[in-house]
């Protein structure tokens, strides 16, 4: 009785109550398993088939919408309005290039799982893909070279009489013209694409059919096949390309055959079947495997759990039955500290007292806690950081004879206007143009792109090949001008060259005949002895009265003088480099008089910035215009503020210039000292003195060579000068020529312009 009451009392401990707990979740977690397994092992085998079928379901259900998308993909290509502007298009190698970038797009898009695209233009027999266009036939027999099939097949499929889609069996491709490390050998799966409402066109798209099966299969082996409707493999994984399949019933997702399953689905869609290989020993070792696995983790499972048991029984009873004595030899009520007490009543009848400690304790703590969080934040604000953190080629020279073809682009303001940003583009496609033009008419031409807006041709001649260059240039030509509105060109035919090392006096000849380009916007074949520099010299008298005119600030003969001097250059066919450096020798003229009336020309330099841009007579005029009259509204503004010491100085010197002049005569005439009149004159007009006096006199004695028969020594009396050879001296400091030579010289120049 007493070993009773013992083991009662013995029961009432925490550590009997804690073991026996463990026990009992430990008998019921081995009943659930053991339970759980037997029926597990009834429907193994059957959960392995739907898990497989499943697979094969979402497999087939992806690889349907995919071909889904790119069916739709496909028919959003022939609703493109560049594939629609092909027909029609007048520069073809434009919109040609619009569809090639409209396929690189396609291609680039990685749910499509697209290698390359070909899209082939029935009317004209003509390819195209992500990067290229040509016939049909050079494409499939350069290009695109099956390894599979015969030169002629994928020819013969494209031009076939038939509306309906296609997928081939896996075939890769490779190109004859690429090196023999860039052959490209990855498989892929070819799709033929039709539309009987799109009869002109045919796309051929080159599916990555490992990257696509990688991505869409799902299944526990790699054992896979694709089916076409008529039983035909399109593609199987490496491990199943030698297994015959057997009969695919319809109305069963699987059948099994020499301890093989096979799962297979058809696709709405497209009508493909797609097969699952399953070997039957992978399922029954896999059952197996799991069954002993299960019964192995159950077993360690127990032994586990009861050691962890007994010990966190044992952890879980010290601290309890320490606390349990402490609030015993704490606790006054001296029933408590019987043995027959329960101990979680004695834990019981002083939790309350606990919990209103621990609250206390935790208020306190939270409110710290908030402290440190917001010195925690000051703390990483302050301390954060920044930490910042060609292969040449050697030329081989043609023995045969050459004429260099050299294309400069110049751009209109309307393509400036509509397309900023887009030249390296636009000269790209002018560059494939002309290389796809040139090399197919002239046979081992080359043409490259040597400046930013300059492309050059080196094209080798035979027989009568001189008229087939001019014939197709003057195509070119024709195609070109069909932009008109946006760019013209110069094209410059250099004479005949025998010899590779005249090739840099070739280059230099086509630059000159680009140099010789006609002053306007349209385009023009230069031809090496047919176009010829026209020399030019503008007359003194024009040039007089355009100083005259800017010095006095009077813009509108000043641009009137400019007019006349265009108008003697568009008559005499002068070159457009010609016009453009007149330009600029008038804008620094115009310069340099505003520098020497020190007048600030910050305002002129944008517009001086323009000049190469201007290409017409009308252009160039509208420069002159703004240029000259916000130049003479500087001087007039200058003029407003009236200097009587250089107004007089100057009107002195205009009126008696045929006189002897000198500081002491006009300082005299001022009553101020000679030195302050130099010094003021020399700040005010940007030169000295003398030398003015010299350079009226000069310009005056130029219009009198000119313009009269005066004997060269009463030119110079009336010019101001007693002695001939002072006057000659000075004409020729301020001319370069002698008056003899000067008056020679403008006399032929006449006779030319007579002629």
């Amino acid at each position: 009785m007493r070993q009773i009451m013992q083991l009662r009392i013995n029961t009432h401990s925490i550590f009997a109550k804690i073991m026996m707990s463990f026990i009992a979740i430990i008998f019921l977690f081995v009943s659930f398993n053991l339970v759980s397994l037997a029926l597990f092992r009834q429907s193994i085998h059957g959960e392995i088939i739907t898990y497989n079928d499943s697979n094969l379901t979402h497999t087939t259900y992806g690889m349907e919408k995919y071909f889904d998308l790119l069916n739709n993909s496909l028919v959003g290509l022939y609703l493109d309005r560049n594939l629609g502007d092909l027909q029609k298009a007048k520069h073809y190698y434009l919109t040609a290039g619009n569809v090639i970038d409209d396929i690189q797009k396609l291609t680039l898009n990685p749910q499509l799982y697209l290698k390359n695209m070909l899209v082939y233009d029935v009317k004209h027999r003509f390819v195209l893909d992500n990067s290229r266009g040509n016939r049909l036939d050079v494409m499939f027999s350069e290009h695109y070279v099956s390894r599979i099939h015969a030169p002629g097949f994928w020819q013969q499929e494209l031009t076939a009489a038939s509306s309906d889609s296609k997928l081939y069996p896996v075939d890769s491709f490779s190109s004859d013209t690429a090196p023999q490390t860039d052959t490209n050998t990855e498989r892929v799966l070819p799709y033929l694409f039709r539309s009987k409402l799109y009869p002109d066109y045919e796309f051929l798209a080159f599916i990555d059919v490992d990257l696509f099966y990688r991505d869409y299969h799902q299944s526990i082996n790699d054992n896979f096949y694709m089916l076409s409707p008529q039983g035909e493999v399109l593609y199987s994984s490496g491990l199943t390309a030698s297994q015959p399949l057997p009969e695919l019933k319809s109305g069963k997702d699987w059948v099994k055959q020499s301890r093989n399953y096979y799962f297979y689905k058809t696709g709405n869609t497209t009508g493909l079947t797609y097969v699952n290989i399953i070997p039957e020993s992978s399922i029954s070792k896999r059952l197996i495997r799991l069954n002993v696995t299960l019964i192995v983790l159950l077993f360690v499972s127990v032994v586990i759990s009861a050691a962890l048991s007994v010990l966190f029984s044992k952890r879980f009873n010290n601290p309890v039955r320490k606390i349990v004595e402490s609030i015993r030899s704490l606790n006054e009520n001296k029933e408590l500290a019987r043995g027959t007490t329960n101990e979680f009543e004695l834990i019981h009848a002083n939790i309350g007292h606990m919990i209103r400690v621990n609250q206390e304790a935790q208020r306190s703590m939270q409110h710290k806690q908030s402290h440190l969080r917001n010195y925690s934040l000051m703390n990483l604000l302050k301390r954060i950081r920044i930490e910042y953190q060609e292969q040449g080629t050697t030329y081989e020279a043609d023995s045969r004879p050459y004429r260099f073809i050299l294309l400069q682009m110049n751009f209109k303001p309307r393509y400036w206007n509509e397309m900023p940003g887009e030249e390296e583009r636009t000269i790209a496609y002018i560059r494939e143009y002309l290389i796809q033009a040139i090399g197919n008419a002239m046979a081992g031409a080359q043409t490259f792109q040597i400046e930013t807006n300059q492309i050059l041709s080196v094209v080798y001649l035979g027989d009568g090949d001189d008229a087939r260059l001019r014939s197709e240039l003057d195509r070119i030509k024709s195609v070109l001008d069909t932009d008109s509105a946006y760019s013209f060109f110069a094209i410059a035919v250099s004479s005949y060259y025998e010899h590779a090392s005249d090739m840099t006096s070739a280059y230099q000849e086509a630059l000159q005949l680009i140099s010789l380009r006609p002053f306007d916007d349209a385009t023009h074949i230069l031809q090496a002895g047919e176009v010829h520099a026209q020399p030019m010299l503008q007359p003194a008298a024009l040039e007089h009265e355009l100083n005259v005119s800017l010095q006095e600030g009077n813009d509108t003969l000043a641009l009137q003088a400019l007019r006349r001097m265009m108008a003697k250059m568009k008559k005499k066919h002068i070159a457009a480099t010609r016009f453009h450096r007149f330009a600029e020798e008038t804008t620094d003229k115009v310069l340099r008089v505003l520098h020497g009336l020190q007048i600030d020309s910050g305002s002129l330099s944008g517009i001086a910035q323009s000049i190469e841009k201007r290409h017409t007579v009308e252009e160039l005029d509208a420069y002159f215009e703004e240029l000259v009259s916000e130049a003479g509204r500087l001087i007039r503004l200058k003029k407003d503020t009236h200097d009587p010491i250089i107004s007089f100085t100057l009107r002195y010197m205009e009126e008696h210039f045929s006189e002897e002049l000198s500081l002491d005569i006009i300082a005299g005439k001022l009553n101020i000292s000679r030195g302050y009149l130099s010094t003021y004159f020399k700040e005010m007009t940007g030169a000295n003195f003398v030398d003015y006096v010299n350079e009226f006199r000069i310009k005056q004695a130029q219009v009198l060579l000119l313009q009269s028969e005066l004997k060269i020594q009463d030119v110079a009396l009336k010019s101001g000068y007693n002695t001939l050879s002072s006057f000659n001296r000075t004409f020729k400091k301020f001319t370069g020529v002698t008056p003899t030579e000067y008056r020679r010289n403008a006399d032929a120049h006449v006779d030319n312009s007579s002629t």
